[in-house]
């Protein structure tokens, strides 16, 4: 009896180790239910757009339903979150920009971006752009810069959060053309292009993909942030051009799961995901929205957001935004 009784035990004891899956689905079995992709931004905007383009093709690679659900806030952080402490299973995924590497050279985290998320696949990138209200009195990157020097805390910025790449690309902006700039933040990219239009700030960093099929593609734009001129606006002068120093920026969107999401399931769902974005129709959808598709594996994305953190973090201590 007491063999028995130190049998069972151990079994139990077993079981509920912590590290063991046995209660684990199988790769081969997944998805079995519906997925979530969680967008930490408000509707409208690229993430927003990207993601719904992406969950109907996962739909039909799948046969399971998934679901796109906004939740907007803090620069992507309340999203985020949730993903982060959601169970890394593969059902509730995180679409979202390269802002997830500035939140946290501005804001405390309740979580690690780096440890507490599942790298799945980078999915497209594409250079922000700079835009100003129709009526603003610079009509050039080069006349912008001047006014700004002249009028030091007069022009108004949007960003889509505390902490966003819109934020951070701007800041950047100010500190190497020597200006003072004041951030007006938004749930999202996309109310923040609302006020732009309508006169309520006066300049946004911003992308393509946002403002595509909005009254925000009518707005003067000034530059585009990459090192080179874009193929597609190639009339329009690069910041690092305009201000004679070294600026470079870049917007790319990526997948993340919970922490410790198999690594058969992570390798099933960015096989597919990469497959979807080299396709004829999202090559031609992306070029729409002036993104380009642009897989990287989970190491390479993990690799990014390590570089990319470090960046901002200078970025945001240099101009007294660090938290």
């Amino acid at each position: 009896m007491q063999r028995r009784e130190f049998i069972g035990s151990a079994a139990l004891s077993l079981l509920l180790a912590p590290g063991l899956s046995f209660s684990q689905e199988p790769a081969d079995s997944w998805p079995s239910k519906s997925i979530r992709i969680i967008v930490p931004f408000a509707a409208g905007g690229s993430n927003d757009v990207m993601a719904r383009k992406l969950s109907q093709e996962l739909n039909r690679a799948f046969n399971q339903p998934v679901i796109v659900e906004n939740r907007p806030g803090a620069g992507s952080v309340i999203g985020t979150n949730e993903v982060a402490h959601a169970k890394g299973d593969g059902y509730t995924l995180l679409f979202v920009s390269g802002t997830i590497a500035t939140t946290p050279a501005i804001q405390k985290l309740s979580y690690d971006p780096l440890d507490d998320l599942t790298p799945i696949a980078r999915v497209a990138s594409s250079p922000f752009i700079v835009l100003t209200r129709k009526d603003f009195p610079a009509k050039t990157m080069k006349e912008f810069i001047e006014y700004a020097r002249k009028n030091p805390g007069k022009i108004n910025y949007g960003t889509a959060g505390h902490g966003d790449s819109a934020q951070l690309s701007s800041e950047l902006l100010s500190y190497l053309a020597d200006i003072k700039m004041v951030a007006i933040a938004y749930q999202g990219i996309a109310p923040a292009q609302l006020d732009l239009v309508t006169g309520r700030i006066d300049m946004l960093i911003t992308t393509m993909a946002s403002i595509k099929g909005t009254l925000a593609e009518s707005l003067p734009r000034m530059a585009i942030t990459t090192k080179e001129r874009s193929q597609e606006f190639p009339e329009l002068p690069t910041i690092q051009e305009t201000i004679g120093k070294d600026y470079n920026v870049d917007i790319w969107w990526g997948v993340f799961s919970g922490k410790n999401t198999p690594a058969p399931i992570q390798d099933k769902l960015g096989k597919e995901i990469k497959r979807i974005i080299y396709t004829d129709e999202f090559k031609s959808f992306f070029a729409q929205l002036g993104a380009t598709p642009d897989y990287g594996t989970p190491a390479e994305l993990r690799k990014t957001m390590e570089k990319e953190i470090a960046i901002w973090k200078d970025v945001a201590k240099r101009s007294g935004l660090s938290n």
